[in-house]
């Protein structure tokens, strides 16, 4: 309000006065001259608050947002790490697999190189008991010849 002469400082001084006298009874002018049921310092901060309070709501969607795209990321990422995780177990049970053919096949040429140097030992003594029989045979020929 521009007060500027001395029937504007009148105005001014009974609207001062007015306004304590319904500011005592809960009601109030404010700076537009209108009259209001709350004070408008306290309209004022609550409307200040009001503001700050969407600011904050604002600043949480956007927390929720990102906490959002962050849980996706991580779901997709532990989909993937349990892919690769069954691959692994799969190639480990598949390792575990063909070791024990190994080791199996291994057992198998074992016992084959032992049976093997059995019939070895076996066609060795046969081999001697020929020889001595050829031996034995041969001088019985040696013989029938000197005996001629």
């Amino acid at each position: 309000m521009l007060i500027n002469n001395k029937d504007d400082i009148s105005v001014f001084y009974k609207t001062v006065e007015m306004s304590e006298e319904l500011g005592s009874s809960g009601i109030y002018i404010d700076d537009l001259y209108s009259l209001r049921v709350i004070d408008p310092d306290v309209a004022n901060e609550t409307h200040e608050l009001k503001d700050e309070c969407e600011k904050f709501t604002d600043k949480l969607k956007e927390f929720r947002q990102i906490i959002d795209q962050f849980a996706s990321i991580v779901e997709i990422f532990s989909v993937e790490v349990d892919q690769v995780k069954m691959r692994a177990i799969g190639v480990q049970n598949l390792l575990k697999t063909f070791s024990k053919q190994r080791e199996s096949e291994r057992q198998a040429i074992q016992s084959e190189i032992i049976e093997k140097m059995v019939e070895l030992d076996k066609l060795k003594i046969e081999y001697q008991y020929l020889q001595r029989v050829e031996s034995e045979q041969q001088e019985i020929i040696d013989d029938y010849y000197q005996n001629q």
